[in-house]
């Protein structure tokens, strides 16, 4: 977020968009033209989040549980590192979206030998050494702040419901939560990052309770909707931030609030009964969502309803295509 203002005008702000948009405002927030402040990570910090084998380790030094991982020891080739491992497992990219591949194919589910050579390989040849690491097939969980220099000043905490395509995805249905532990994970590696800016650290939850981290989102993510309708108006305390108001810490936001994103909750849910994810019955309990009016739409605003029918017509156009 980037705020600029004067004695004879009102305060702005602009932000910038994905992963491709964050890099270079953070790699030159020190070069703006006077007035115009900006509050985003040290270009250390954001490098170091964007990378998830980077990450990994400054999670474990910070009592951050985190999925076991594999890496190739010196001269190991993939097959001998084949053998050593536990399947499932999952082999990401170290920064997907730097390739440009949607969040569905920077990792890929691999459950043999055979498989993960190939799927290692290939990774690898598009960029060097991937991320091994075990399967966490439960749910997923965000904590999403607005943070100063390593403090949160606003957080957030929701559960993923749905999600498209439903072997792994975007949130298409997500609910408000509060969990203490959530928060501390959290706001433990913002601080340990020291980071200034908006992010979403994003969890799965193991068959014993325990969070363990996936990847931290250092930017306005796509669920963001839901924060600001239960309360967390993440967005509003990062302008402020970034404008040099002086912010009390406000971690308070309602529980219980859901959201769906309209089509792709759709595609999700023909996807849950067509593979048997789901039973049957599933089919009459998504209808009465569909029809319950305290569901928050993510994009759909009766006071600004065009952006929600271009998204939809957007939306319509890549499944056509």
């Amino acid at each position: 977020m980037a705020a600029a203002g004067g004695a004879d005008r009102d305060p702005a702000g602009g932000r910038p968009g994905g992963r491709a948009g964050v890099r270079p405002a953070v790699a030159w927030q020190d070069r703006l033209p006077s007035g115009l402040r900006a509050l985003l990570p040290d270009p250390a910090a954001f490098a170091l989040a964007d990378d998830k084998a980077a990450l990994l380790e400054l999670a474990r030094r910070e009592g951050v549980p985190v999925p076991e991982t594999w890496r190739p020891e010196p001269g190991e080739s993939p097959e001998d590192l084949a053998r050593r491992v536990r399947y499932p497992l999952v082999i990401k990219y170290r920064n997907g979206e730097v390739l440009g591949l949607p969040p569905h194919r920077r990792y890929a589910v691999v459950r043999d030998r055979r498989e993960f050579v190939e799927r290692y390989r290939a990774m690898h040849r598009q960029q060097p050494d991937p991320v091994v690491q075990e399967y966490v097939p439960g749910d997923s969980f965000g904590f999403a702040a607005a943070a100063r220099d390593g403090r949160v000043y606003a957080a957030f905490c929701h559960r993923r419901l749905r999600q498209y395509p439903v072997t792994g995805g975007p949130s298409t249905m997500a609910v408000s939560i509060r969990d203490d532990r959530l928060v501390d994970l959290g706001s433990r590696l913002l601080k340990a990052l020291n980071w200034s800016g908006v992010a979403m650290v994003e969890f799965k939850q193991d068959a014993a309770g325990e969070f363990r981290l996936m990847e931290i989102n250092p930017r306005l993510w796509g669920s963001l909707p839901l924060a600001v309708a239960a309360g967390a108006d993440i967005p509003l305390v990062w302008y402020r931030l970034a404008a040099g108001e002086d912010v009390e810490p406000d971690l308070g936001w309602r529980e219980g609030v859901r959201m769906r994103f309209l089509f792709q909750d759709l595609l999700a849910a023909r996807d849950l009964i067509r593979t048997g994810r789901e039973k049957p019955s599933f089919a009459l309990r998504y209808l009465r969502e569909l029809l319950d009016p305290r569901v928050v739409d993510g994009v759909f605003s009766r006071q600004d309803p065009r952006p929600g029918w271009a998204y939809l017509w957007r939306s319509l156009r890549r499944a056509v295509d």
